[in-house]
């Protein structure tokens, strides 16, 4: 089912990497001198790449529908412990640039696919919603322009929560610091938890999947937001690519290569659609609707008890 009709939402992410490759061989320093426009060289673009992905979302409700049913290779990831400090470590080193660096990366659609998530949720005032691995709190700025519901905001890094605050200072919500792991409150407690582009930082997944349907209310709703595997074998290849240039983004802006390293390397090893869905009918959610974004550059899971 097509969930986005208009074209200006089609896969960007591919005309970003067709301008760096055009910049690597000295052609962007030509269109740069004659101030072309960005719009203008997106349609230039638009008909080289549209062809990747016929879609921008898809869905599924069984959580197996536009999707690759390949074997993965296996990926051997450091300790529980050794991951906890350097994921960390990374955030609070680039706590100061994250939303830039957000914007770099995904040429700005990652608030785009943000707004689609909150989009989902149907929230009431008296609706509690506990949003896990916060960040910046982008999330919360777009529930908060939703709905004046009680909101909990829930991150393992201090630096982090610390750039929400001063983005929601005008909110009502309440900070915690804690682990996915282990989420300091009672059984049956929230009506929704969100989550962007933070499952896969967790030192036990399947132990936050876990905890986060133990705080649920009984039809209570999990909506989690993270990269995935792209379905079109074209796309794949771009997309792989592009991941190659992050790290030279991230040294060349805040002089932290290892940890965009980091990051490439995390969603090259986080569950595809397919095992991420595996994970939660593990931790006990019965109902789960899959939707594709960008053919599945990233996929938002709506999980219910």
């Amino acid at each position: 089912m097509l969930l986005y009709k208009n074209n200006k939402y089609l896969p960007l992410l591919d005309i970003f990497v067709i301008i760096e490759l055009l910049r690597i061989c000295g052609i962007f320093g030509f269109i740069a001198k004659r101030k072309l426009s960005f719009s203008i060289l997106t349609d230039l673009v638009f008909s080289l790449i549209t062809f990747f992905s016929k879609k921008t979302f898809t869905v599924s409700t069984s959580g197996s529908s536009g999707m690759k049913q390949e074997l993965q290779k296996k990926t051997y990831s450091s300790n529980k412990q050794n991951k906890q400090s350097k994921v960390e470590k990374i955030f609070s080193s680039v706590s100061h640039k994250y939303d830039l660096m957000n914007d770099i990366m995904s040429f700005g659609l990652h608030r785009t696919w943000k707004h689609e998530l909150i989009k989902k949720i149907k929230i009431e005032e008296q609706d509690i919603i506990l949003d896990l691995a916060t960040g910046s709190g982008d999330l919360l700025e777009l529930i908060k322009e939703k709905s004046n519901c009680i909101c909990v905001a829930y991150d393992s890094n201090i630096k982090m929560m610390m750039q929400a605050k001063k983005k929601l200072k005008k909110q009502k919500i309440f900070y915690v610091n804690g682990m996915a792991e282990n989420i300091p409150f009672k059984p049956n407690t929230f009506d929704f938890i969100t989550l962007s582009f933070g499952l896969r930082n967790f030192t036990n997944i399947q132990k936050s999947l876990a905890e986060i349907k133990r705080v649920l209310k009984k039809r209570g709703k999990f909506y989690c937001l993270e990269f995935s595997e792209i379905n079109n074998k074209s796309f794949r290849k771009i997309f792989d690519i592009y991941s190659k240039l992050i790290p030279i983004y991230g040294k060349l802006i805040l002089n932290n290569e290892e940890a965009y390293s980091y990051l490439i390397q995390s969603i090259k090893e986080f569950p595809n659609q397919i095992q991420l869905t595996k994970k939660l009918l593990k931790a006990g959610f019965r109902t789960i609707e899959v939707f594709d974004v960008l053919d599945g550059i990233a996929s938002i899971h709506v999980s219910e008890i």
